[in-house]
């Protein structure tokens, strides 16, 4: 993608986009940022010997159905991306009512030997589905945390909103007017200023990765009011040149950069808000 400022000089960047890529590249960015994103908590989800030897055990019998009740009672993924699976695990005669489909899984599943069906549901969970919940807990440990009413009526400090997915969603859309299909990840308050803000690790160019990068540019794009929009972004986006040297020109990273947008790491998200105060 081609650049359109200088990012050599910077001098035409977003304060906070500016401030940021100084993080990446000055700072021990990576280190600090796990105290925001602790990886290391993602590990494999160990099956127990017992659960082992019972899926060894349905796997080799008879009945097609035996693996599959097995599964959808002990364990709460599926060795692969089978569409009827939510099905199957909360509905009940849905095997019983449709051999068939349990015959066209059963012969998916003897695709794999045992052991790598255990492998699989070993697998710790995808990255992604991580990522938000870990901004949550580190907000809510380093901020002061308001319910709905005092949240509305406080005027000095710095506080987030501590409500539930439905009625923080509700607060948006209807005290602050925003056009919002979900909750924000962030919904801050510093003195009578709002701040709403979607936050997103972005590992790498390209893919799924591409699609965050847009939906943070496009919330930040649908501001409205006196309701300030940021996009907290951390990853790959604040990364300026490759190990060659050469300027990085991949479009997630140029997008970022190049945004008008207050969009920064959430490393700098105390120091944005206190600056509204």
């Amino acid at each position: 993608m081609d650049r359109k400022l200088d990012i050599e000089l910077r001098e035409e960047l977003n304060e906070w986009v500016n401030r940021s890529i100084s993080l990446f590249e000055t700072t021990p960015y990576l280190d600090d940022i796990t105290a925001i994103y602790p990886f290391e908590t993602i590990r494999a989800n160990r099956l127990s010997d017992n659960l082992q030897r019972a899926i060894v055990k349905a796997y080799n019998s008879v009945d097609p159905a035996d693996l599959i009740r097995l599964l959808r009672d002990q364990v709460t993924r599926f060795p692969y991306d089978e569409p009827l699976w939510f099905l199957i695990k909360h509905f009940g005669k849905v095997e019983e009512n449709n051999p068939g489909q349990l015959q066209r899984i059963r012969d998916r599943l003897r695709d794999f030997t045992a052991e790598e069906i255990i492998r699989k549901l070993e697998v710790p969970p995808e990255l992604n589905t991580q990522i938000g919940p870990m901004f949550t807990v580190w907000t809510r440990k380093h901020f002061n945390l308001l319910e709905p009413e005092a949240f509305f009526q406080s005027e000095f400090g710095i506080h987030l909103l501590d409500a539930s997915e439905e009625d923080a969603k509700t607060f948006v859309q209807k005290t602050l007017d925003q056009e919002l299909d979900k909750r924000p990840d962030l919904v801050a308050k510093v003195n009578k200023t709002y701040v709403i803000g979607e936050a997103k690790w972005i590992g790498q160019p390209g893919g799924n990765q591409s699609k965050q990068v847009k939906e943070v540019l496009d919330f930040c794009k649908a501001g409205r009011g006196t309701v300030r929009r940021i996009g907290i972004i951390d990853g790959f986006p604040w990364a300026i040149t490759k190990r060659n040297g050469k300027v990085i020109n991949n479009k997630e990273a140029v997008a970022v950069q190049e945004s008008p947008y207050d969009i920064l790491s959430a490393l700098l998200l105390e120091a944005y808000l206190e600056h509204l105060q």
